[in-house]
């Protein structure tokens, strides 16, 4: 997998196309956005949302960056029953997605401040768009 470095440009538009998604589903949201090594490229905390939501949120990013797949796949493991506790930057939660686009890695995007079930498909709405090209083009 390529990978290429995520722009302040780029983070910013995905950081609005998930305020705007938060906004239509009248939630409170805080996101991250981190670069392919988990290192925050830029932190939101949307009016309204709890505050202990942004740390989950770039937990949720560096744990899809660093181990290269969503934080829900990491949930659904734990609801299986595999004990993950332990392992260092794992955060098993939905709502930290890869952002990538034509087999390049750039980052990664975490949400936090609704159900997880929201916050995942949300993510992963965002994820889809960054992918096609229509955010952060």
């Amino acid at each position: 997998m390529a990978i290429e470095t995520l722009t302040l440009a780029r983070a910013q538009a995905i950081a609005e196309a998930v305020i705007s998604a938060a906004r239509g589903k009248d939630f409170q949201l805080a996101l991250a956005v981190v670069d392919t090594g988990g290192w925050s490229h830029l932190q939101i905390r949307m009016d309204g949302a709890f505050p202990a939501a942004i740390d989950a949120a770039l937990a949720k990013a560096r744990t899809a960056a660093l181990f290269r797949r969503p934080s829900s796949d990491f949930s659904r493991r734990v609801k299986e029953g595999m004990p993950l506790a332990h392992l260092p930057h794992v955060v098993p939660l939905g709502g930290g997605v890869l952002l990538e686009r034509d087999g390049v890695l750039f980052g990664a995007l975490g949400v936090s401040g609704a159900r997880e079930d929201t916050e995942t498909e949300l993510a992963e709405e965002i994820a889809v768009g960054f992918a096609q090209g229509l955010i952060g083009r």
